[in-house]
């Protein structure tokens, strides 16, 4: 009954932010309290700028610390300044929900959704199986409602949503319940930033003090399953223990010390980055010599051209690579099948994928790149032909990236800006 009335008295305390006055300010805010992805280099880009009043909200002391000492404004979520600016912000800019800066406060503001990847997986209320159903999902009125109160951000529509091409148009029309008015054709932040600021670019060997020759990032997408049990695991224990019906699949489909002597002897370096969901998962990789966990890192996009071949099974930063010309494999072993039908029959699957996702060259069924065992991914690591794409397979990158990445996608800053400019009636000075 307390949680009910809770959930009431937020839905209360959300509507009647609607009549707070706001001003030609921005806040933002990204996932988990992290600083990454596209609000980030929004938020950067207008610190440089100062075309608006950027106000970094976050819960993490740490991220806000950090974003002072470089002169940035920054502030805790539930300070005064913080719940003041969320109040009286005009703009909210977010790369999942509201969440990301202030869930109860956003409802009298312009709320701008820079969502944090292209969809392969279904997003949503496009969602039909997985641990994420019962939260989009609902069979009555009663049960619409109920969701609308527990999900209170996720029932949240933007009122703006960038999208890169038409087909990504249909895709989040679709998935956020929205009409064409709301899309904004335009690139994201994230993969034109170091476009505006080349010099701003990050480089391997000196991060590293080393020169390797070739550099391999291995970005897995979210297993839904584990990450739900562990977050069960974590409410039930005071601390983070091992769970004995929990299988570890990197330890299943890798095997680390083959991998990191051949990694060796080629002079190539083995960056692994899992999704911040799954990152109680890793093990202790950096034991062994030219494997790096970078999963702690607030993204890659100041070294994404510094890569030179992207391993995932189906991770939507494989798109953001096509903008690079960066070779993809796809690494998806059959061990993974065997685990995952060991687990328990009561537990939920994962989410679909988008139906057009099998018909996409590369994607789909004519996966050209695609290895099933760890022998099979070691070849192809051993062969130069991996680390370059072939006159073959050129033209169905192409394609590929035209599918998510219109030519009429205009640069992010110059599209956000314009709207805004537009919405105010006149051009915002610092």
């Amino acid at each position: 009954m307390t949680n009910l009335i809770l959930m009431i008295l937020r839905k209360v305390i959300y509507y009647s932010s609607a009549f707070s006055p706001r001003s030609e300010k921005a806040v933002m805010g990204s996932y988990k309290n992290q600083f990454s992805d596209n609000a980030k280099y929004l938020y950067i880009h207008w610190q440089q700028t100062q075309f608006i009043r950027a106000i970094w909200i976050s819960g993490n002391p740490e991220v806000i610390a950090a974003l002072r000492k470089r002169g940035f404004e920054a502030y805790h979520r539930r300070s005064f300044l913080g719940l003041f600016h969320c109040l009286t912000a005009k703009y909210y800019f977010y790369n999942s929900y509201i969440g990301d800066i202030n869930q109860n406060l956003a409802k009298g503001a312009i709320k701008v959704n820079l969502w944090h990847g292209s969809p392969l997986k279904k997003i949503e209320f496009d969602i039909t199986s997985g641990p994420l159903t019962h939260t989009f999902q609902a069979s009555n009125s009663i049960s619409k409602l109920t969701n609308s109160l527990m999900y209170h951000q996720q029932h949240i529509k933007p009122d703006i949503m960038l999208s890169p091409s038409p087909m990504m148009d249909k895709l989040f029309m679709s998935a956020f319940r929205l009409t064409d008015k709301h899309m904004l054709r335009s690139g994201n932040p994230r993969t034109d930033y170091h476009k505006r600021y080349p010099e701003q670019k990050l480089s391997f060997t000196n991060l590293f003090n080393h020169h390797f020759d070739k550099v391999i990032m291995y970005a897995p997408t979210w297993k839904e399953q584990t990450a739900k049990n562990h977050q069960t695991n974590l409410q039930a224990k005071s601390h983070l223990t091992e769970d004995k019906d929990e299988i570890n699949l990197y330890d299943v489909t890798f095997n680390w010390k083959v991998l990191s002597e051949h990694l060796t002897i080629n002079n190539q370096l083995f960056l692994i980055k899992l999704d911040s969901n799954e990152v109680h998962l890793r093990q202790e990789f950096n034991q062994y010599p030219n494997i790096v966990d970078i999963s702690q890192w607030q993204d890659i996009y100041a070294n994404m051209h510094e890569v030179d071949l992207l391993i995932t099974d189906q991770s939507s930063l494989c798109i953001d690579f096509l903008l690079k010309k960066t070779p993809t494999l796809f690494y998806i072993p059959s061990d993974i099948e065997k685990t995952m039908s060991k687990k328990k029959p009561s537990q939920e699957s994962n989410r679909d994928n988008y139906d057009y996702v099998d018909t996409l060259p590369l994607f789909g069924y004519d996966r050209a790149m695609k290895v099933s065992s760890f022998e099979a991914l070691l070849m192809k690591l051993e062969s130069d032909e991996s680390f370059y794409i072939s006159a073959k397979l050129s033209q169905k990158y192409k394609q590929l990236c035209n599918l998510f990445w219109s030519e009429y996608a205009c640069d992010a800053f110059e599209v956000i800006e314009r709207q805004i400019i537009k919405g105010s009636g006149k051009p915002i000075k610092p």
